[in-house]
């Protein structure tokens, strides 16, 4: 078994991780002097982060929380919350109008024929007689009308 990574290391620290694979990484590292090395510095950096004492919040954020449910202060929906029972059936109201509105003016447009679409003309472009740009030696070739001199 070729050398694994640190990762691979850092999961034979978890003793959850438990099956066939960890005792190949097992194995290897009993044969492997170089992954014993890695995992005995993963342990002791484990150990070192275990030992660092646990940060002091500024706050104490679980106080309201502790008081019984029946102490704590109950919060009354302001009035203006209220009113929304109030202007509901307006704004109902303009979105139905609004809504037969498009629904008419779409009702009321004729359809137009679908003309050429510019690329298709683009396209058809390429293959005329005349170049980009280019002068027309003859206006009937180009598809232009003669000129009246």
């Amino acid at each position: 078994m070729p050398c694994p990574r640190t990762a691979l290391l850092s999961a034979c620290l978890d003793p959850e991780w438990i099956g066939a694979r960890r005792e190949l990484m097992t194995a290897h590292v009993q044969r492997c002097p170089i992954c014993a090395a890695e995992l005995n510095v993963l342990r002791a950096l484990s150990a070192e982060l275990q030992a660092l004492p646990s940060p002091a919040l500024g706050q104490d954020f679980s106080r309201p929380y502790a008081a019984a449910p029946s102490a704590r202060r109950r919060v009354w929906p302001s009035r203006a919350w209220q009113r929304w029972r109030t202007w509901m059936p307006l704004g109902v109201t303009a979105a139905a109008s609004l809504m037969a509105g498009v629904g008419l003016a779409d009702l009321s447009w004729t359809p137009v024929a679908p003309s050429r679409p510019v690329a298709v003309e683009m396209r058809l472009g390429l293959f005329s007689p005349v170049p980009p740009g280019g002068l027309c030696a003859a206006a009937e070739l180009c598809g232009t009308p003669k000129e009246p001199s």
